[in-house]
């Protein structure tokens, strides 16, 4: 964010709470502001290729234009370790009006997943997002994510989102009562 910016936004930023105030507040606010903005810029920085890149993927729900789709195999091989997003996963389960049919499993109800390389992961630079619908539903793990990554170097689409369908699937845990969600995506399995 550059400091013209931050000058810019601040000023604008004054002036409402000054129209909507006294205009004794417009230059405090806008300094207050400018302080502000000046001292969080390079989180404000950090986050604005992560904003973009949801906006597209809101534009882009129904369908994957602008993304490589990763070609459709049919055999939804690839189990995301989503062990952590099972409230996301249900969530995306009563968007979708999915319902569990009598073998416990889901009927087939082809989303899709988006694969995003999660560079400014506190965790591992390496790290690869599956979100779909805006939910983040799972990461692969650092193998699979490395493996994955040199994919993209090879079809020299490095550092980029690409989508591939996906299911979700349930199994029932032995006492019959918890039930666990897995997201299935259409991919060739990672090596």
């Amino acid at each position: 964010m550059s400091l013209l910016s931050i000058l810019a936004f601040s000023l604008i930023f004054g002036l409402m709470a000054g129209a909507s105030v006294d205009k004794s507040h417009i230059l405090p606010v806008a300094l207050i502001t400018a302080i502000i903005l000046y001292i969080s810029r390079d989180k404000i920085s950090a986050r604005e290729p992560a904003a973009l890149s949801h906006v597209d993927a809101q534009q882009n729900t129904n369908t994957a234009s602008g993304y490589y789709a990763w070609p459709e195999l049919g055999q939804f091989a690839f189990a995301v370790d989503g062990e952590s997003f099972q409230e996301a996963i249900k969530q995306l389960l009563q968007e979708n009006a999915i319902a569990p049919d009598e073998d416990s499993a889901f009927k087939a109800h082809i989303l899709t997943a988006h694969l995003i390389p999660d560079n400014d992961n506190p965790c591992d630079s390496n790290a690869v997002r599956i979100d779909i619908n805006k939910r983040t539903v799972g990461y692969l793990n650092r193998e699979q994510a490395l493996s994955f990554r040199r994919r993209l170097d090879e079809k020299a689409l490095a550092n980029q989102i690409t989508t591939c369908n996906a299911i979700i699937t349930g199994n029932s845990e032995a006492s019959g009562e918890t039930l666990s969600l897995c997201v299935r995506l259409d991919i060739e399995l990672f090596e």
